[in-house]
């Protein structure tokens, strides 16, 4: 059995596509309407793979911190990091996706999702 971990994702750019949203189906080169789904995506579109919430939080820190959101005066870095802490460590299998909008006015999606996981076979780097 392989020892949890999470790979990182991110996308930067526009925001869905109002037809895709309503076919429940993103685009190729959007992030996917459905968490699990990212262990789907080529292993060229994971940016990092941690076995340690602290290191885990620390790439997710450096994210935010580069696309600061539009919405961090009312829901600040500090807080956003420490709810993803708290989840990463409830229990093993858990996700943290942040989606936003940034200052500069892009559509941010930073993913750390849980792998393994039920009803995805394998790692996105073979390991089952």
């Amino acid at each position: 059995m392989t020892q949890q971990h999470w790979h990182a994702y991110a996308y930067t750019g526009r925001s869905y596509p109002e037809s895709a949203i309503r076919r429940g189906e993103a685009p190729a080169d959007f992030p996917p309407i459905e968490i699990k789904d990212w262990l789907t995506r080529p292993r060229a579109q994971v940016l990092g793979t941690y076995t340690a919430v602290d290191d885990a939080v620390s790439w997710l820190e450096g994210e935010l911190t580069q696309n600061p959101p539009v919405d961090q005066e009312h829901f600040p870095l500090w807080d956003r990091l420490q709810r993803s802490r708290e989840t990463l460590c409830l229990t093993s299998g858990n996700d943290v996706v942040h989606g936003y909008y940034s200052k500069a006015g892009q559509y941010v999606s930073r993913a750390l999702i849980a792998c393994p996981r039920p009803g995805i076979r394998l790692c996105p780097y073979g390991e089952s």
